[in-house]
């Protein structure tokens, strides 16, 4: 146990804030690692009136969430633990998660942008069947796929305390959409779920849409940027003329056409539960929105309906696809396993691991993203898109496999020569490493594209955790209806 006689000054000064804070203590943004974190577990011991510790933002790494975890099975008081940004993996997520267990007073946990994979979300998972005290769970921006999703999904058919939900940003895929909704069907507290930027498609918005219609009690879903198109669309058509329990569905950011968005307009004319559909940044044409307008004009219930900004088909379909955990772990298997050919008595030759890992590194897939966006600017803006690396899993950075920008003008009227995209690449302190003024490499009608890569600057091979992409808008542009910063990595 650390004592205050051995303390250094800064650990001091976090022990006395601790100990003396009455409810809510923000510590955000105060370079906190596992030292610092010793001494505020200290203080977590013997504090009796603190209700809220937020530690956004910091250096806290396993070791230091570990004491942290030690403090949770003593404190009686703590209700809300943001850990949201930081640098925790395996073995602290299970100290948080076992410390967890035996602890009742914890109602909110946040680990928003740290280090969890599949196993970490599995002892989270664990922890949710045996603790009935969280209502709040937010996971969101981290690097589980499907079967951390499946194991959360387990223990939500357990679970009757946990109200809100929040797993956006990870890679849970339609096997984990659909994992998710199969515990819909049963959990019947879950007011909140947030499965924004998860790599879903048609068939995990069908299985969710779906177990909707049996479900009555979630009023609140989140689906937005993900990969829903018509055929997603058309299943929650249905459960709309159901009248799934949602009253506020988010679909901005998907794939959406004209024949999904007329489904919906006629599911609207005869749903009494909806108060809220935003469904801006899709691909949806005049058509389709004005069968929503004349929809909303019958419904009676729709308070608030988002459908501008509707963008160019060519936005995702020139993106690379994105793949999961899963996908890739398929695809080494077969390069690396002598696959038999379809209808064939004969097999592909195994390759080695190593040459079946460099073709994998070459080809033209994605197994995450981080973007930023602006629409509906004009040549005054001096909004600078920004977007910074992760952390991988494990401590390990992620590598830069692209940049892209992409941009969607409301007209064509600007010369080609003036429309480049003014790139910056920043380090982890702020020092410019790299600058250039990159041409479209794509130009159709309104829409242009540049694609930046390592072959061609080799920069973003040094590219790592902490280090940001800017694009500084172009002053010469009269109107811009859309610009996106996508980066890129495995």
């Amino acid at each position: 146990m650390l004592s205050y006689e051995s303390m250094t000054e800064r650990q001091r000064e976090l022990y006395d804030k601790v100990k003396n804070t009455s409810g809510w203590l923000d510590l955000y943004d105060n370079q906190i690692d596992e030292a610092e974190a010793q001494a505020i577990a200290e203080a977590l011991k013997v504090n009796k009136t603190v209700t809220a510790l937020w530690l956004k933002n910091n250096q806290i790494d396993d070791a230091a969430a570990n004491t942290i975890a030690e403090a949770l099975k003593v404190t009686k008081t703590l209700s809300e633990l943001y850990l949201s940004h930081n640098q925790i993996g395996h073995a602290g997520a299970q100290a948080i998660a076992e410390a967890l267990k035996g602890n009742k007073t914890v109602t909110e946990l946040n680990m928003n942008g740290n280090q969890i994979g599949d196993g970490e979300a599995q002892v989270i998972a664990e922890m949710l069947k045996v603790n009935t005290t969280p209502t709040t769970l937010i996971l969101a921006n981290n690097h589980f796929g499907c079967a951390g999703a499946r194991a959360i999904a387990e223990a939500l058919k357990m679970n009757k305390t946990l109200i809100e939900l929040v797993l956006g940003g990870n890679q849970i895929g339609d096997a984990g959409a659909q994992a998710i909704a199969e515990a819909l069907r049963v959990n019947k507290t879950l007011t909140r779920l947030g499965l924004d930027k998860n790599q879903i498609g048609d068939a995990g918005a069908k299985a969710i849409a779906e177990a909707l219609q049996v479900n009555k009690t979630l009023p609140w879903l989140n689906l937005i940027d993900n990969q829903i198109g018509d055929a997603g669309a058309q299943a929650i058509a249905e459960a709309l003329k159901g009248n799934m329990p949602v009253q506020t569905l988010y679909l901005d950011w998907n794939r959406i056409d004209d024949a999904g968005a007329q489904e919906i307009a006629g599911a609207l004319k005869v749903n009494t539960t909806l108060k809220w559909l935003d469904l801006r940044s899709n691909c949806i044409g005049n058509a389709g929105l004005q069968a929503i307008r004349e929809a909303s004009q019958v419904n009676r219930t729709l308070s608030n309906l988002c459908i501008h900004s509707q963008i160019n088909p060519l936005a995702f379909s020139l993106l690379p696809r994105l793949a999961t955990a899963d996908d890739l772990q398929t695809v080494l298997h077969l390069l690396t396993c002598e696959p038999v050919l379809e209808d064939q008595a004969t097999s592909l030759p195994a390759l080695p691991t190593e040459l079946a890992e460099l073709i994998m590194d070459k080809a033209h897939y994605w197994q995450g993203v981080h973007r930023t966006k602006r629409w509906e600017f004009d040549d005054y803006t001096t909004n600078i898109l920004k977007v910074t690396l992760p952390q991988g899993l494990n401590g390990n950075s992620v590598r830069v496999k692209a940049i892209q920008v992409l941009r969607d003008t409301r007209n064509r009227s600007d010369s080609i020569d003036d429309t480049g995209f003014d790139l910056v690449v920043r380090d982890e302190q702020g020092a410019i490493r790299y600058e250039c003024s990159a041409a479209p490499t794509f130009v159709d009608s309104f829409f242009e594209l540049v694609t930046i890569l390592p072959a061609n600057h080799p920069v973003i091979r040094q590219m790592r955790a902490g280090w940001q992409v800017q694009v500084r808008p172009n002053m010469s542009l009269t109107a811009v209806l859309l610009e996106r910063l996508d980066v890129g990595y495995i």
